[in-house]
């Protein structure tokens, strides 16, 4: 299947160009169409529904303009996974970009190769950022105060099968490929997602990833199941 995305630079121009360049990879992706404002993302997305909308941080001249955008599609239960386009990798700049929703973090330097592969992956459910990144999220999560894990008597908030999707999330596998390990159909692992969230009180996958690689009971579980498989 194709990979449906709507393009918003912080330009009009710079929108059309990543939108042909795109478009001259049709056999992997559709983009559906661009947009410069907050506004048009949204009634976009709401009558084409794509998978990805790639947004410059500094929409229609707003240094924070696509951060508001991407929060204002959360908001919208809209299924479209958002990457947010900056100028350069800074700690605060992707902290605010993932907790606003961002799926991906993308460099405008880089190629439109890079800038494929960026979309291809949040399409598959994963995160796109690199080690530094990943590292700074985490270092953000230490300084705020921790996702519950068990409720007011005490009792643990996951069930043994919703830990084990956490654990599969924190290795990286997209809902695919959890369906296929555990033998469960894409629409149930959604479900329990979906209940994950709802029980720790996270909004997305990236707040999940944070709360498996912080909570040393699921590290300890995945690295004991990893010996025994070995």
């Amino acid at each position: 299947m194709r990979v449906s995305v709507l393009i918003a630079m912080a330009d009009r121009l710079a929108s059309e160009l990543a939108c042909r360049e795109l478009n001259r990879h049709s056999k992997h992706f559709r983009c559906i169409g661009c947009a410069d404002t907050c506004k048009e993302i949204l009634r976009q997305v709401a009558e084409h529904k794509p998978d990805v909308a790639v947004v410059s941080a500094d929409l229609a001249g707003d240094p924070a303009g696509g951060l508001k955008t991407l929060r204002e599609l959360r908001a919208s239960g809209a299924g479209t996974r958002g990457v947010i386009v900056v100028d350069c990798s800074e700690p605060e700049v992707v902290i605010n970009a993932f907790s606003a929703g961002a799926r991906g973090v993308f460099c405008r330097s880089e190629s439109s190769a890079v800038l494929r592969r960026c979309i291809q992956c949040v399409y598959e459910g994963q995160i796109w950022a690199n080690s530094s990144e990943m590292r700074w999220i985490v270092e953000a999560l230490a300084m705020r105060a921790p996702i519950r894990v068990v409720n007011a008597k005490g009792k643990r908030l996951l069930t043994s099968r919703q830990e084990e999707i956490v654990r599969l999330v924190a290795e990286g596998l997209s809902n695919s490929e959890i369906s296929s390990k555990l033998r469960l159909s894409n629409h149930t692992v959604k479900n329990h997602l979906f209940r994950i969230y709802e029980k720790l009180g996270i909004s997305n996958r990236v707040e999940l990833l944070l709360y498996a690689w912080s909570s040393k009971d699921v590290q300890e579980e995945s690295s004991a199941g990893a010996r025994k498989s070995a």
